[in-house]
């Protein structure tokens, strides 16, 4: 008995041929000993063995039937996510080993389940605690997950939001926000509203989720940290001016006095003129200084037009010497010639105050598709690591007397042309500054 438990299901179909077989031969042997006609014998044997053999047959397919049905329910099961349904070993060496591998799939899968259940869990208590509005919308722009931020945004209760339009959801927003979450704006938003100044950061994101396509938006009212920000830049920006304020006042004031007591005194008059030199000086520098401060705040917008980069760039080498990396380009621009050489010029001057040998002071003009990328590069000092995104803001500046408005105007330039500006450390110690700029009509 225990042999035929680990016999297959085709050995054990001949098995049991062999013993009706067997039975059969026994059978008709007795019969023609005791002359009992041959036709009826063997009839009589023959269908009593294919009834025999028909019985033990059944018996082994209905029971293999009935472990294929429940393997079946089985995997119906997890299809509809019921992992708890197991089965028990069979006789059937082959089923067994189907059933071990089924017993292991769900037992993986419910493990699977539980750490993802956890970790959503987890992620679900950090985006609820999360200060930022968080909404995941259907295809149908229906909301289908809210965080507490959003709730408190939205002015909402947990049961109101879930399953609403987001337009419907948005009607206690002011109404820059509302349209603009409607619209899937992404960026900073700046509005008024009763007298005070709101700033938002929005955020939209297609995602997919279940194999459906989904919207996850983000919103984060900014106005308390802008508002901060812009008193320490004001802040930084009283500092600097009286700063230099102080650095021409006073010299101006100290020769001024000694020059009057020069005239009452009749004495060293002789020196009145370096003296009126200094002072005038003094005072040019510090019209120049404030005249940079005018600049940078009515910065006008780009007057663009079609201009060649060789031209321009054989203008800059008479200020600033460089290298041209690979061949002078012979593409035409789409910009404001004035405001460009202005970027390029600050640019090569920090290049130059950098510390760098002016033989490793390069740039190159590549088309990119629809755009001109410029690269200034240098081997100087560069900037500290932690401080390359404050190099780009008004008044931060890493040179002792620098005025902070150089890199933050060339910002500002690129910015008006629909370009970016970016700053990054070079591996072997220097700086690399990328822009880009509008290709010229028909690409030339």
């Amino acid at each position: 008995m225990n042999v035929r438990l680990h016999w297959s299901f085709a050995g054990q179909i001949l098995l049991s041929c062999t013993v009706v077989l067997t039975c059969a031969l026994m059978a008709l042997t007795m019969a023609l000993h005791h002359q009992i006609p041959v036709i009826i014998a063997c009839c009589s044997i023959l269908l009593i063995s294919l009834l025999t053999l028909l019985v033990l047959l059944s018996r082994l397919t209905a029971h293999r039937q009935r472990v294929l049905a429940t393997l079946e329910d089985g995997i119906k099961s997890i299809k509809d996510g019921d992992l708890s349904l197991r089965i028990s070993p069979t006789s059937d060496p082959e089923l067994t080993s189907l059933i071990e591998l089924y017993n292991q799939l769900t037992t993986n899968l419910k493990q699977q389940k539980q750490k993802l259940n956890q970790k959503e869990l987890v992620l679900d208590s950090i985006v609820q605690a999360s200060p930022m509005a968080t909404l995941l919308l259907d295809k149908h722009h229906h909301i289908v997950y809210h965080n507490a931020a959003a709730r408190q945004l939205l002015s909402k209760q947990a049961g109101a939001l879930t399953g609403s339009k987001l337009e419907t959801a948005c009607d206690a927003l002011p109404a820059p926000l509302a349209q603009a979450l409607s619209l899937g704006y992404t960026g900073m938003l700046s509005f008024e509203q009763q007298e005070q100044k709101h700033t938002f950061y929005l955020g939209i994101e297609q995602v997919t989720l279940n194999y459906q396509p989904h919207t996850l938006v983000i919103c984060k009212n900014v106005s308390a940290e802008q508002n901060r920000e812009e008193i320490m830049l004001w802040k930084n920006a009283i500092r600097l001016i009286s700063h230099e304020l102080n650095n021409s006042l006073a010299p101006i004031q100290s020769l001024t006095s000694s020059a009057q007591t020069m005239l009452n005194q009749q004495k060293h008059l002789e020196l009145l003129p370096d003296m009126l030199d200094t002072i005038s000086q003094r005072a040019h520098n510090l019209s120049e200084f404030i005249q940079r401060y005018a600049e940078y705040a009515r910065l006008p917008a780009p007057s663009s037009a079609t201009h060649a980069i060789a031209p321009l760039l054989d203008r800059l080498q008479t200020f600033y010497p460089f290298t041209l990396l690979g061949t002078i380009p012979d593409y035409s621009g789409d910009f404001d010639l004035a405001q460009v050489e202005q970027v390029l010029l600050n640019l090569l001057k920090n290049a130059h105050e950098s510390g760098s040998d002016k033989s490793e002071i390069s740039v190159q003009v590549v088309r990119d598709q629809s755009r001109l990328r410029f690269a200034i590069v240098d081997r100087g000092c560069g900037i500290q690591p932690g401080n390359l995104h404050q190099a780009l803001q008004p008044f931060y500046s890493t040179k002792s007397q620098g005025t902070g408005l150089g890199l933050s105007l060339c910002h500002d330039i690129i910015t008006a042309h629909q370009g970016q500006l970016r700053l990054r450390n070079r591996e072997k110690g220097g700086l690399m500054v990328e822009f880009d700029l509008p290709l010229g009509e028909n690409g030339q």
